[in-house]
């Protein structure tokens, strides 16, 4: 079937990225950072003061958007970043610098997914719409969009941390669908995710094609009678 508007996630679908905050030396490295900006941390005080910001902003975004379960929040990690700065007596201002050299000191690698350019690409020259609906914090997504060489291939992005919800939340669905006038009868959602991606989808009322990559976990014992399974993101174009 050919569709008129393919809504992509993002990591794991379109982008093979690897992060890991767990080291104790990551946070060693991220409070040199956070000092270089003027706020003193120690790698332990930094990891317990990043967390217990992070629960925070997930009860102050919940109490803004009230009709949204707290399992489906997405705090805004900017701000985040520009309280462990600001509670330092440091310039909040440097706050998106900080995030930046977080996600750079965290990121293992960072690279498109075979075929993620030209399958969009292709999918344009067709005259599809294309989107990205991504569990993702700007922060660190928009940089990592212009380093994948994916800025200007969608018609439309909307980014969990924009909307303040994420996957499988079906009003975040709802949110981009109504955003950019989509018709659900003939869109697709792609992603690697079982339960976030297609889940989701499929709770919207949204065909959805399956890509395992090894983000995925383990591979679902079944997907919705409205998912089909592709080998690579190539196969959108057959």
């Amino acid at each position: 079937m050919r569709f008129t508007d393919y809504i992509f996630d993002l990591y794991g679908t379109l982008a093979d990225v690897c992060t890991d905050e767990s080291p104790a030396a990551f946070w060693e490295s991220a409070a040199t950072d956070a000092k270089a900006f003027g706020a003193r941390y120690t790698g332990e005080t930094l990891r317990a003061r990043y967390l217990a910001l992070c629960a925070d902003e997930v009860r102050l975004r919940a109490a803004e958007l009230s009709g949204v379960p707290e399992e489906y929040i997405e705090p805004e990690l900017l701000n985040v970043f520009c309280r462990l700065l600001s509670e330092c007596g440091a310039d909040a201002g440097n706050a998106a610098a900080f995030a930046k050299a977080f996600r750079r000191r965290s990121t293992r690698w960072l690279r498109p997914m075979p075929y993620a350019s030209e399958t969009l690409i292709a999918l344009k020259q067709r005259g599809a719409r294309v989107f990205l609906l991504s569990n993702a914090q700007a922060c660190f997504t928009n940089d990592e969009l212009d380093a994948l060489g994916l800025s200007d291939r969608f018609d439309g992005i909307l980014l969990s941390s924009d909307a303040g919800m994420k996957k499988p939340y079906r009003g975040l669905f709802n949110l981009l669908l109504s955003r950019y006038e989509i018709d659900r009868t003939a869109a697709v959602m792609v992603g690697n995710d079982a339960v976030a991606d297609i889940g989701g989808a499929h709770a919207a009322g949204l065909c959805s094609r399956y890509y395992h990559t090894w983000q995925s976990g383990p591979h679902p014992a079944a997907l919705p009678d409205d998912c089909l399974e592709i080998p690579d993101l190539s196969a959108l174009l057959l």
